[in-house]
């Protein structure tokens, strides 16, 4: 039994995730009326076959209406409250707000809740439809737009910057301001930011995927996105379903400034992307033969000209060597002595030029001629 109640309630529970939200319209549309003026409840939603009643809720608390439209005529201070319906075949309706007032102007809208890119409209109302000339309105005390003949003013495509108090003066009799109203307008979904699968920078060759990356922040039945993707002024894919684009070769001429846009169907909402820098740098090339070429060509001259020098000093040396000997041969003991140091001295000039081998054999060749002396 209790596994019988169980499959009942999911049953249940299914069927009412699947049913649709009632809506509530008003006639005139506006959500503040005055005292004593006329106004229509209509309540939208899927009906039981050949059963239309409709429950009707003020503050949370069902009243004896059960046909679709719900009449206030002349109303009352007492009718003010949120209202809410209810269809056979709907879940409860979100809930409207109505206010009624006594004054000598009001400021009316049709909601004061928006999603970005619904149209706003303004209308300076006067007490018992009384005209109003030389309108202004005003955003946060901030005054926007003037009008002296027409009390309305819509703007077209919402947006967050349209968040805040409103409220409008007019000219009657005298000059009258109107209370403010509230308006809250909710973002539809995040500007989109740009982003590459690759590290940059990156080297020319490779595969690159851009996305278009946005988070919907309200869900609405059949809402569809597209994007575009740009570098600097050109169009590289416009309105597509799809968030991404591929680059299949990067080369270097692709290497710039790119973004992205992503928009709603009907073009109402359009948000772009931060720009994001694409650096595709060259592949590094082989070292030319010629330059090789002139490596080595320099190196050979320096050791040919460093082997001529030494040729040359070897030479010198050799001619100062038999100079001293000479003048030794015709001197005394003390000339002889001094003969032998400046060879000495020369030597050692001349072996830096010799090979190690050569070096030893002429050591040793000296130390045999210091013998016979």
């Amino acid at each position: 039994m209790w596994l019988l109640t169980a499959l009942l309630l999911w049953v249940l529970a299914g069927a009412q995730a699947d049913l649709t939200k009632a809506v509530i319209t008003l006639q005139p549309p506006w959500v503040s009326v005055f005292q004593e003026e006329n106004i229509t409840l209509w309540c939208e939603g899927p009906h039981l076959p050949g059963n239309s009643s409709t429950r009707w809720f003020l503050n949370g608390t069902a009243f004896q209406t059960l046909t679709p439209r719900y009449r206030i005529a002349a109303a009352s201070v007492s009718d003010t409250g949120e209202y809410r319906c209810q269809t056979g075949l709907s879940v409860p309706s979100d809930p409207v707000r109505l206010e009624i007032h006594r004054d000598w102007l009001l400021l009316q809208v049709q909601s004061r809740v928006f999603t970005e890119g619904e149209p706003l409209t303004l209308r300076c109302h006067g007490w018992k439809n009384k005209p109003v000339y030389n309108v202004v309105f005003y955003q946060n005390d901030k005054a926007f737009k003037f009008s002296p003949q027409n009390s309305e003013f819509t703007i077209l495509k919402t947006s967050l910057s349209h968040n805040g108090i409103y409220h409008c003066s007019g000219m009657g009799r005298h000059r009258y301001t109107s209370p403010g109203v509230s308006i809250t307008v909710k973002e539809l979904f995040l500007a989109p930011v740009l982003k590459a699968s690759l590290s940059l920078p990156l080297l020319e060759g490779h595969l690159v995927n851009l996305s278009c990356e946005t988070k919907l922040l309200l869900q609405r039945p059949g809402l569809q996105l597209y994007f575009s993707f740009y570098t600097g002024s050109k169009t590289l894919m416009s309105r597509n379903t799809s968030s991404g684009y591929q680059i299949l070769t990067a080369k270097r001429e692709d290497s710039g400034l790119y973004w992205c846009e992503a928009t709603t169907e009907d073009g109402s909402i359009v948000k772009r992307s931060p720009e994001l820098e694409l650096q595709v740098l060259g592949l590094q090339t082989p070292t030319p033969v010629w330059f090789h070429i002139l490596f080595y060509l320099a190196v050979g001259m320096v050791f040919l000209v460093d082997t001529i020098l030494c040729m040359i000093i070897h030479k010198e040396l050799q001619k100062q060597k038999q100079w001293n000997l000479e003048i030794s041969l015709g001197s005394g003991p003390k000339k002889n002595v001094t003969s032998y140091l400046q060879e000495d001295r020369y030597l050692e000039e001349e072996l830096k030029c010799q090979e190690p081998e050569q070096l030893q054999e002429r050591i040793h060749q000296k130390s045999l001629e210091g013998g016979q002396q």
